[in-house]
């Protein structure tokens, strides 16, 4: 079933500008830093090597081995009974991103206004977290400009970042980009909060930075790993308990004490301020477990969702498949009647309906809407024949009455010149009659005058004896 199309508020901000940051142990950040300087011959393939040139390196980025030293030094301010883990952070990779729009604002700035901006904003984004900035490069060989910054994983306390990124904190972050950026490219706009674009319709994994193929890829691993953490960090609190219980004891047997000694005071506040740093650790460790068991859930949740949104997936996909299937065969069904119709002439289209009929409509009928228009236009063609049929029928009815009668007419002038051919035979034998008569001897006078001059007038009447020739003639 398809979503309906998402608000503006539950879409990413095409004007925002955004940074996120991920810790980095020695060896990730060795990995990050060949990244960002494009060390090593082989390079990804979305990175275009004829810009490679573009990129500027603002500051450099410190070595994995340095960051440690660095942060070793400032770890050793507080007061920690065990070493530093050969895996901890040593330094918290950020990067600098834009929307499409704020891309194409910011794009117009020439290249020292950009990095002015860079450096200004990783600078603002250190201060705030209470660190410092070893590096920063700008990256131009890929599809959009950002910008790689490298910041130390403790902070100038001694605390590690990992307590100091809660959410509340980056998405304070997310507000300082927006603020900074917008101071050197106005148009600029903070990203719309997560939160607000889930209320309004938006997938979780759509808000996560990372697209579709990477979470499938990832969110195994990163369930894994972030579980293993909390099974860690489970054990630190254990461990961190363990060491409250244990001065506390110490703490409560010399509390116990009637009077104490110069040297049992002096133990009793070592004990204490033992006890403060024990119960600052035992929180601690309780946050991050608490920290990271919520972040395992949440990846698990993304991980059920994820399952869900597949098997639903597979399953419009089957029913597509099925819909499909099913509409094929009722078509060609279809399909099959509407060649019968039309061999044997039964569809047709009533003219004063306009509704098609056929011998099987409910046959017709089975194939619609998909094979409505080609019912339509064969009953169409069907009628135009029958039409033409009937109208060729009239016309050679017409022609053989009209050849009929032609006939008839034929026939009563062959029998009109039978007629005329033969008073023409008898007129003759008249006049010769006439004539004749006239040379009688005995004929009398009077009469013989009065037949001369009958052949007279017929004989010397042009017209006459023209119409009767002409009459006559065959």
């Amino acid at each position: 079933m398809a979503k309906p199309p998402l608000n503006e508020i539950a879409k990413g901000n095409p004007r925002a500008a955004s940074t996120r940051l991920a810790l980095l142990n020695v060896a990730r950040l060795a990995g990050q830093r060949k990244h960002d300087l494009r060390i090593g011959a082989k390079q990804p393939a979305y990175i275009d090597p004829d810009r490679k040139e573009l990129n500027r390196f603002l500051i450099p980025h410190a070595t994995p081995a340095a960051m440690r030293t660095l942060c070793e030094g400032r770890r050793a301010i507080r007061d920690t009974r065990r070493k530093m883990k050969r895996n901890a952070a040593v330094a918290a990779g950020g990067i600098i991103t834009f929307g499409a729009e704020a891309a194409a604002l910011f794009a117009a700035l020439k290249p020292e206004q950009q990095d002015a901006a860079f450096i200004d904003l990783a600078h603002e984004i250190a201060e705030r977290l209470n660190t410092t900035l070893h590096g920063l490069t700008v990256h131009l060989d890929e599809s959009t400009i950002h910008a790689h910054y490298q910041l130390a994983a403790y902070d100038k306390d001694g605390v590690p970042l990992s307590r100091s990124t809660a959410p509340r904190v980056m998405s304070c972050l997310q507000d300082l980009t927006a603020e900074v950026m917008a101071r050197h490219c106005p148009g600029i706009e903070r990203g719309h909060r997560y939160g607000e674009r889930i209320e309004n319709g938006a997938d979780f994994r759509d808000t996560l930075h990372r697209s579709v193929q990477e979470l499938h890829r990832d969110l195994p691993r990163d369930l894994a790993a972030k579980r293993a953490e909390v099974e860690e960090l489970a054990a630190a609190v254990a461990d961190a308990q363990a060491r409250v219980d244990e001065i506390e004891a110490r703490v409560s047997k010399l509390r116990e004490k009637a009077e104490l000694s110069d040297r049992e005071a002096k133990r009793l506040a070592t004990y204490e301020k033992r006890l403060a740093d024990r119960v600052a650790e035992l929180e601690a460790a309780q946050a991050a477990a608490e920290s990271a068991k919520s972040e395992a859930d949440r990846l698990a949740g993304i991980a059920r969702q994820e399952a869900q949104t597949a098997a639903q997936t597979r399953d419009e996909a089957t029913a597509e498949a099925e819909a499909a299937r099913a509409t094929a065969a009722r078509v060609v069904g279809a399909l099959t009647v509407l060649a019968e119709e039309a061999a044997a002439g039964t569809i047709s289209r009533n003219p004063e309906t306009g509704r098609v009929q056929a011998l099987n409509p409910e046959g017709l009928k089975s194939g619609y809407p998909e094979l409505r228009p080609a019912v339509i236009a064969t009953a169409d063609a069907m009628t135009a024949k029958k039409r033409l049929e009937v109208e060729a029928a009239a016309d050679r009815r017409k022609a053989a009455k009209e050849l009929e009668e032609a006939e008839a007419a034929r026939k009563a002038a062959e029998d009109a010149w039978e007629e005329v051919r033969g008073l023409r035979k008898r007129l003759r034998n008249a006049l010769r009659a006439i004539k004749s008569w006239l040379t009688r001897p005995d004929l009398p006078t009077a009469a013989k005058c009065a037949g001369e001059a009958l052949v007279k007038v017929i004989e010397e009447e042009p017209r006459m004896t023209d119409n009767i020739n002409e009459a006559l003639s065959p």
